[in-house]
């Protein structure tokens, strides 16, 4: 918005010199708001922002929840090794979190459903080891589909 400031024109001024080349003078309090127009098309402009950034950032926050979810299943997964290393044995009955000492049990995935785990053969040269397997069933909350979020992946 652009107001031309003039000085108020002296008593003695005629018509014409008060509206030459620049128009008429208008006093600056008279302009100090904004026009309808000016409104709807800055408000249009913040919903074109809002259209664009509403899609990234969701696509954001999904991402994270997966990274969140893989951080979370790797923890677990140490936690039921150092258990194991503490006590020579897992936690009984398998895929129970009674026996760890968690601040919440059980421990949910970002998407509010609880962590799973198991215990799997792994070959190591000559033996097989058994190490805890922790996952997420993932955005879907199907267990055993390819979005599954696992600790040993």
């Amino acid at each position: 918005m652009l107001v031309r400031k003039t000085l108020r024109p002296a008593p003695g001024d005629t018509r014409q010199q008060r509206h030459g080349a620049a128009g008429p003078w208008i006093p600056a309090a008279a302009r100090a708001a904004f026009t309808l127009m000016e409104l709807l098309v800055v408000v249009a402009i913040l919903l074109v922002l809002v259209g664009v950034a509403t899609p990234l950032y969701m696509s954001y926050l999904e991402s994270s929840k997966l990274r969140v979810a893989k951080a979370d299943a790797v923890r677990l997964a140490q936690e039921l090794k150092n258990f194991y290393v503490l006590h020579n044995a897992f936690p009984e009955p398998v895929g129970s979190w009674d026996l760890l000492p968690l601040d919440k049990k059980p421990p949910l995935d970002p998407w509010g459903r609880p962590y799973e785990w198991s215990l799997v053969e792994v070959p190591q040269l000559e033996t097989n080891i058994t190490v805890p397997v922790v996952w997420s069933a993932g955005p879907n909350g199907v267990s055993g589909d390819a979005d599954d979020i696992r600790s040993d992946q």
